[in-house]
């Protein structure tokens, strides 16, 4: 109700109803008030005519006495009343003589008016002896042979009341009509003005519920209309602008979520605003870590980026905090979370690889050095002993340029520069043609060689295979003594495990996910001076892998190690 009473329409017709009411209203009076006044007039004159023609017959007669009687039937046909009295003070009248006589006691006091234009005086009042009723009064004197007499004459205004009844029953009912008119007029005119701006006021309504692709139809050329046409061009730009922003948000959302960074960005108190994928998962559902904590609330203090390190869960991070600035007011902060692990790992491999290239290097090139010395200063004391400080110094130099070339091999690899060249392979032959290179070796330190399979045929590059094979047996052979050392071939599908089993002395549990690193070398075997470079491994992992295969290892210590390589039959066409 409340609302339909704010209503522009009900405020539009409400007010063109009250001005026109208003002017009604006033008109009512005005015209009332005139027709009253008309109607005394003609009354006036009227009255004053009957008074004259009463005087005349009153003269014509000689006196009242002679001329009462037909002046009072004059009277008594436009229903008047008449009092006349002559110089001698008796009075003549058509109504009691005790009336008569109150009438003029009344009649005395009245504020007599001149008539334009006629002999004579009259006068409206309201008069006790009427009962209180209004009527109108006309008073003249004439002469008689008897004296000065003086004629009144009272009319009632009933018949002008009647008048002015009617008048106003038809001034009513027209004010009702142009009321009526008036009222559907202006609900009328209200509604044609307001319906435009109601359709603008959805439209708005629409707008701000995020509804800017629409367009108001201008129904006329007046400041409506160019309301309208404002309001189509504003929304073309809100929809732009939005459709802007939207784009910019979605690119900034489509960036953060492809960085490989964690962004976390804080309120002013310290609340999580939002996250990224990366920084998601350093959390996982986890609270904000104190580290990164204590150092949001430095910045929000300090007003500067800070930077801190810290390890968690055998993880190495950075984080970045910066002020969040806004109109030069600080309003937040955007932390850059960086997950420094790998460069941790690639920094120490680096350093472990300059460590390992110059412990193996060192090794054999003091011995080149010590034993070439001794050749050189004579400390030999025979021929026999020349030979056999040759034969180490060339032993060494073998040693020192497997070690080269295993890293020259290992580098092409790593780099993706080797080329492999694949052909069909049958796996028996293949297998047992490279144990024929460790035979006369398993022969001394009592190992035995076995091939368990079927003779399954594959796909792949037949020397680097060979040089992987060699690897894995040289190993085994290398930390196996008096023991068995087996090849197991499987044909499963469409690939082709080859494991190499053997019983030797086995790897601890806490070096096996080690082993396929560059120069990673188990404490005993360390002890035990092998000479392994420490790389071979790496190379088999590096081969495998270009081979779209698998390796893996098992070894329980004391008991053997197995290392299974699986490849698929099928290559392709790949290098």
């Amino acid at each position: 109700m409340m609302k339909w009473l704010r209503s522009v329409v009900i405020k539009l017709w409400g007010t063109i109803l009250l001005l026109v009411a208003v002017v009604l209203i006033a008109l009512t009076i005005l015209l009332l008030e005139f027709f009253n006044s008309f109607h005394i007039e003609q009354e006036r004159g009227h009255l004053a005519k009957l008074g004259q023609q009463v005087e005349t017959i009153l003269q014509a007669h000689g006196g009242m006495a002679a001329g009462a009687q037909t002046a009072t039937e004059i009277t008594d046909i436009y229903g008047a009343t008449l009092i006349a009295t002559d110089g001698t003070g008796k009075i003549q009248t058509n109504i009691p003589d005790s009336e008569a006589s109150r009438l003029i006691r009344e009649l005395e006091r009245q504020n007599w008016k001149a008539v334009d234009g006629e002999p004579g005086h009259t006068a409206i009042g309201n008069y006790e002896t009427l009962q209180g009723k209004a009527a109108l009064a006309y008073r003249s004197t004439y002469e008689t042979s008897s004296g000065t007499g003086t004629i009144y004459m009272l009319e009632q205004l009933k018949n002008i009341e009647q008048a002015n009844k009617g008048a106003r029953q038809i001034i009513q009912v027209g004010v009702l009509l142009a009321i009526i008119g008036t009222t559907v007029f202006a609900f009328f005119l209200s509604t044609r003005i307001t319906a435009p701006l109601r359709a603008i006021r959805q439209a708005v309504v629409e707008a701000g519920e995020g509804k800017f692709d629409q367009s108001l139809k201008q129904r006329s050329r007046d400041e409506i209309g160019d309301l309208a046409l404002a309001f189509n061009d504003m929304s073309s730009q809100l929809n732009q602008y939005v459709t802007d922003l939207d784009k910019e948000r979605h690119l900034l959302s489509s960036i953060l979520r492809c960085m490989a960074d964690g962004v976390l960005t804080f309120s002013r108190d310290g609340e999580l605003l939002a996250t990224n994928p990366p920084a998601e998962s350093f959390l996982a559902g986890s609270a904000v870590p104190t580290e990164l904590i204590d150092l949001f609330q430095t910045v929000m203090k300090e007003g500067k980026e800070r930077t801190v390190a810290f390890e968690r869960e055998s993880r190495y991070y950075i984080i970045i905090v910066s002020p969040l600035l806004e109109q030069e007011e600080q309003i937040g902060a955007v932390a850059v979370l960086r997950d420094m692990t790998e460069a941790q790992q690639l920094e120490k491999m680096r350093a472990d690889f300059v460590a390992n290239v110059s412990h193996e290097l060192r090794t054999p090139l003091v011995m080149l050095q010590g034993y070439s010395e001794a050749i050189v200063d004579g400390m030999t004391e025979s021929d026999e002993a020349t030979k056999e400080f040759a034969s180490i110094i060339y032993d060494e130099s073998l040693r020192l340029s497997r070690l080269v070339n295993d890293l020259l091999d290992l580098a092409r690899m790593e780099a993706g520069h080797q080329e492999l060249r694949f052909e069909t392979i049958e796996a028996v032959p293949f297998v047992t043609r490279v144990i024929k290179k460790f035979k006369q070796m398993g022969k001394e330190k009592n190992v035995t060689f076995h091939v368990t399979g079927e003779n399954a045929v594959f796909e792949g590059d037949q020397d680097k295979l060979e040089q992987v094979l060699t690897n894995l047996l040289g190993n085994a052979l290398r930390y196996t003594e008096n023991g068995e050392i087996t090849i197991q071939i499987e044909d499963v599908g469409e690939k082709i495990n080859l494991s190499v089993i053997d019983s030797g002395e086995g790897i601890p549990e806490e070096d096996v996910p080690f082993v396929f690193d560059r120069f990673y070398k188990a404490d005993k075997a360390r002890t035990r001076g092998g000479t392994g470079t420490g790389i071979g491994l790496a190379i088999v992992a590096n081969v495998v892998r270009a081979h779209a295969g698998e390796v893996d290892v098992t070894s329980t210590l004391g008991k053997g190690s197995t290392f299974r390589i699986q490849l698929p039959k099928q290559q392709g066409k790949r290098s």
